[in-house]
């Protein structure tokens, strides 16, 4: 989220003077090992100009920035996002000093904090992206604000199943038991076990919050010796956007599709063909299913 050495596009609006107090919010966060993707709220402490800035990540607090004019009392006001809700543009006025903010979103809402006139328009924003992150300076007021502008993310949100569930189907999810609550989870290779008839089982490796995280293959009671595990790496910039297949009673084929229009097919012809699970637009970024003696079904989540 910075200006300088960060991939984001940085855009400033105020001024900068010899007792300004700058605050970078992701130095903050990341400092605690903390990496977010989203800003869900903002808190505001103003009464003509603006006295305090406090900005929320997935609801965690990067911490309340405070001007040496702030008197205890001064009222404050909260900006909540909705859950695929981003600011899209930061506009208001300024001079020496920030005189008015206000917030816009990408469903359109609008939030204006400060009454002062003073100061001269502007508007901060970046075509296609949104609003990642914050840095602040602080005198007696708020002297400027920098918004760091990068790719939406929107929370995961879990497919429609294919396949089949049994008696006997024991589930498995991926995304709920190992990657939620991660920073910028990716899958970063996917296994399928398979005899050229039939599946077995799947297996994904994932990154998240910087590290490799790697669940375990999952796989039915049924495995022979004719199976084998085959591999799709998927190296950075590399999406799966497309998982269809063929089933009967369980899963005989699955077909994987690439962001690079590659496709893959893994088991046999049996059974009848479902559709892609994923939304168009849309990458995985965490597989699920059911297992028995073979692969029964299987989900994933995507972005």
């Amino acid at each position: 989220m910075g200006a300088g050495e960060s991939t984001y596009n940085y855009y400033e609006a105020g001024s900068h003077h010899p007792d300004t107090a700058c605050y970078k919010d992701e130095d903050v966060l990341s400092s605690h090992g903390y990496h977010p993707d989203k800003i869900t709220a903002i808190r505001i402490w103003w009464s003509e100009y603006l006295v305090g800035f406090e900005a929320f990540y997935d609801g965690v607090s990067a911490g309340a920035r405070m001007g040496t004019e702030y008197v205890h009392g001064t009222v404050y006001n909260d900006f909540t996002l909705g859950a695929s809700e981003h600011i899209t543009e930061v506009s208001g006025r300024a001079g020496a000093l920030i005189d008015s903010l206000t917030f816009k979103t990408s469903s359109g809402r609008t939030q204006k904090f400060g009454s002062s006139t003073g100061g001269s328009a502007f508007s901060l924003s970046s075509p296609g992206e949104v609003v990642k992150g914050f840095t602040v300076g602080f005198g007696g007021h708020l002297h400027f604000i920098g918004a760091h502008f990068g790719p939406k993310v929107d929370p995961p949100q879990k497919s429609t199943v294919a396949g089949k569930i049994h008696g006997d189907t024991v589930s498995f999810d991926d995304y709920s038991t190992m990657l939620e609550g991660k920073h910028a989870v990716r899958l970063s290779e996917v296994r399928v076990i398979h005899d050229g008839k039939l599946v077995f089982g799947v297996e994904g490796v994932y990154e998240g919050s910087g590290l490799s995280i790697s669940p375990g293959a999952h796989c039915g009671g049924e495995l022979n010796h004719s199976a084998i595990n085959q591999s799709i790496a998927l190296p950075a910039g590399t999406y799966i956007t497309g998982i269809s297949g063929r089933n009967g009673d369980v899963i005989d084929n699955l077909t994987i599709t690439l962001s690079t229009g590659l496709s893959y097919s893994f088991g046999g012809t049996g059974g009848h063909p479902f559709a892609n699970i994923v939304p168009a637009g849309k990458r995985v970024i965490a597989l699920g299913g059911g297992l028995g003696g073979h692969l029964h079904n299987i989900h994933c989540y995507y972005q």
